[in-house]
């Protein structure tokens, strides 16, 4: 029976995820890009000084709220910066071969417009809850901008799933590396299990204002950490950079063949895993990791929303790094392991590189762990009381311990499979939801158009 409802699972994720509703995300992008005036390409300049530029600056935002724009933003990039960024790219090229490093770059360009819409209906519909903080997210902006709560309510339904097998997945893949990194721990599995849990806890436990303040330290640190060690091991292949880009432009857009001179990847399958993983790498029409920027301290929706573009930008910039270092190092195969392909790049320049993605994957898994601890509850207490949706910590806690101490087998496809459900039903909301989001973004820019 089990395998009978995961080859099912798998048969609806290639239409899902399959060149349908890559045409579907494609039209959608265009769509939003036209109504806001091309906002992200023609400000993009502007936003990077708003966002980026004012991150190291003191003070915070004058407007209603609970968190900085910054402080809103990293607890966002705690959820999206995680495996995907490490595994999900190696997974990118062995099935889509290095043109899909290209078509990962289209789609972060289509995802940019797609999160900065969806912030903006966030922020517009979010609402204050019983403890004083902020939260928004499908469960608000379908009941109050649709009058239609029931979906609205699947959404949430959905999206606390999907935070609780990403939290077994995440916490796995801690275990895991640990384990790796030090096998004595393997005898004593459960005792990190735990340290795991209450660790996580610790800061979930806390409130979005916890998780704000550790994600604001912990993203940057682990993200210039990883970026420098990409660095290093692409440079020190710095003869195979410039065949590299080509074959990535070159299998983009035509057949590409690999090592033997066998006809290795087509522009469909570069097109299709480059896509699909790019959307699942950013979150953008997700809503599952989107809703981390309801708390922000803003007076306008848009002051919040090119925090959007931003995360997508600098999470492109993470994932490239790992592309370029796994195909300059000159390991990648199409028989490759994804789970370790990345490792073994950066080991093979240096074993304490490969100490060093190690040490990455662990802090990114852990911020995403976290990320998912805030985003389940928040979520339940837009269509139940903020007092009864605590309950979620505790399955939250039992989802950390259950995945590290358990092997995930096939978790990844349901997972998959539950977060195309939330995007094809978030994506329509937000067509239904368009001329106000047009409206409040070209209101907001021709009154600060700088």
């Amino acid at each position: 029976m089990k395998s009978v409802i995961l080859n099912l699972i798998k048969l609806a994720n290639s239409f899902l995820w399959g060149p349908a509703a890559l045409i579907f995300l494609g039209v959608i992008g265009i769509y939003l890009t036209i109504g806001t005036k091309g906002v992200h390409i023609r400000k993009f300049k502007l936003i990077m000084s708003k966002t980026i530029g004012s991150i190291s600056k003191k003070g915070e935002n004058d407007g209603d709220g609970v968190l900085s724009s910054a402080k809103s933003m990293f607890t966002s990039l705690a959820s999206v910066i995680g495996m995907g960024s490490i595994v999900g790219v190696a997974s990118a090229l062995i099935y889509g071969g290095p043109g899909a490093i290209i078509w990962m770059w289209i789609a972060a360009f289509i995802g940019m417009i797609i999160k900065y819409s969806e912030i903006i209906i966030i922020i517009k519909y979010r609402r204050k809850a019983e403890d004083g903080t902020y939260v928004g997210g499908p469960g608000l902006y379908v009941k109050n901008g649709l009058n239609i709560p029931f979906i609205g309510e699947i959404l949430v339904f959905l999206m606390v799933i999907v935070c609780l097998l990403s939290t077994a997945i995440q916490s796995n893949v801690i275990i895991e590396n640990v384990i790796n990194m030090i096998p004595i721990a393997r005898n004593y599995k459960i005792i990190v299990t735990v340290l795991n849990m209450i660790i996580a806890g610790i800061v979930v436990v806390g409130g979005i204002r916890r998780i704000g303040e550790v994600a604001e330290k912990l993203v940057p640190f682990m993200s210039i950490f990883y970026l420098i060690a990409s660095i290093i091991v692409i440079v020190s292949n710095y003869n195979n950079i410039i065949p590299v880009i080509i074959s990535m432009f070159k299998g983009s857009v035509s057949k590409v063949a690999i090592t033997g001179g066998a006809l290795g990847y087509g522009i469909m399958k570069a097109m299709q895993y480059g896509i699909a993983r790019g959307f699942f790498v950013s979150g953008a029409g997700q809503a599952v990791f989107t809703v981390s920027h309801a708390p922000a301290k803003v007076n306008n929706p848009v002051e919040q929303a090119i925090y959007g573009v931003t995360e997508i930008f600098l999470v492109t910039i993470i994932c490239t790094a790992t592309g370029l270092a796994v195909l300059t190092s000159g390991i990648f195969s199409p028989d490759g392991n994804s789970s370790i392909m990345v490792t073994q790049a950066f080991a093979q320049t240096s074993k304490i590189f490969g100490y060093a993605v190690s040490i990455a994957t662990i802090l990114f898994a852990y911020t995403t762990v976290i990320g998912f601890g805030y985003i389940g509850e928040s979520q339940l207490s837009t269509i139940i009381s903020s007092n009864n949706a605590k309950f979620f910590k505790i399955f939250y806690l039992i989802a950390a311990f259950i995945g590290g101490i358990t092997v995930l087998d096939s978790i990844w496809d349901v997972t998959d499979f539950f977060l195309a459900l939330i995007m094809v039903i978030n994506l329509i909301v937000i067509l239904l939801k368009s001329k106000e989001i047009f409206d409040i973004s070209n209101d907001y820019w021709k009154q600060n158009g700088e």
